[in-house]
């Protein structure tokens, strides 16, 4: 295999673990172009540059770093190697790949490919999720400082800050035809299984079920709110009592007034927003643990609800 190693400057010691992850994937075997450190404003480009001479385009960073190569390398047809650096690694955590980096390495040499479904919202594409309402003034109370002083736990406090200082507000939801009023403090639309830090959008939500799963939170009080939590983690059922769970391939989502839309992390659009699925669009080196467990949850249809998979496995 022949990979081009593409890691966010940004991230805590990035040049660091990106001479560490070429030297680890090549003493595995792995045939690593090496280039320059560039902007990740650039990396798309520079795919598309070394498109025919690769297999695997190896990311180095956070969730959200990953949207910065996901076009390119679906429309060069190249496979996605996952180097999870972030705090909270949300997409690396739905598919068990280990978030220690010579684990991550050793199963981008001996994992297998598997093909993901990747979502879009007014033509931006994201791997977990993207909300409306509490998680985008979460993020606006994010700061890096933050991020590298409290990790993972930075994410409750931003998201009490939030809830804190997020008002209700109505919304039309129109899944696959059908339409649902709802009055709403976050509205979670969920490619992947995890966000946030460790929240799941559905119970059974996965990134590989060529659907999309919706999630919309009920307004309620504080103390009602850390009730709901652990449901929240194990992830909202159709029956779940703080809110509301709908599914489709196919989603509009109308606000009285225009709101930002954080996807994987990023704001980048705004509502009105058009919702779709994009069903098994990119391949993902994976751990052959999750191939496994994806083909018995599908061998009688869609069977049985996702497991979350153990990282620590390694591949």
């Amino acid at each position: 295999m022949r990979a081009l190693v593409l890691v966010n400057p940004g991230a805590r010691q990035g040049a660091a673990h990106a001479t560490t992850a070429r030297k680890q994937l090549w003493a595995m075997g792995v045939d690593v172009v090496r280039i320059d450190a560039l902007a990740m404003r650039d990396w798309p480009a520079l795919i598309d540059a070394h498109a025919d001479g690769i297999d695997c385009v190896v990311v180095g960073g956070g969730d959200g770093t990953l949207n910065f190569a996901v076009r390119a390398i679906m429309r060069n047809g190249l496979t996605l190697g996952v180097l999870p650096l972030g705090t909270a690694n949300d997409f690396a955590r739905t598919l068990g790949i280990p978030t220690d980096p010579a684990l991550a390495c050793r199963n981008i040499a001996e994992g297998v490919d598997h093909a993901i479904d990747v979502g879009r919202v007014n033509d931006i594409h994201f791997l977990n999720v993207a909300s409306i309402g509490l998680a985008v003034r979460a993020r606006r109370y994010r700061s890096d400082r933050a991020k590298r002083r409290f990790g993972a736990l930075g994410y409750s406090r931003n998201i009490y800050a939030a809830f804190r200082d997020t008002r209700p507000f109505r919304a039309r939801v129109i899944c696959d035809g059908v339409v649902h009023e709802l009055r709403t403090i976050q509205i979670a639309v969920g490619n992947g299984h995890f966000f946030g830090g460790g929240l799941a959008v559905t119970g059974d939500a996965a990134v590989d079920d060529g659907r999309l799963d919706v999630f919309s939170l009920n307004p309620q009080g504080l103390g009602e709110m850390m009730r709901l939590l652990p449901s929240l983690v194990r992830g909202p059922n159709p029956t779940h009592h703080g809110g509301e769970v709908l599914y489709g391939r196919n989603i509009r989502v109308i606000t009285g007034r225009r709101r930002s839309i954080n996807t994987d992390g990023e704001v980048l659009t705004r509502t009105p927003a058009d919702f779709t699925v994009l069903p098994h669009a990119l391949q993902v080196r994976v751990p052959p643990a999750y191939r496994a467990a994806y083909e018995a949850r599908t061998s009688s249809g869609r069977g049985g609800s996702f497991q979350p998979p153990d990282p620590q496995q390694g591949a």
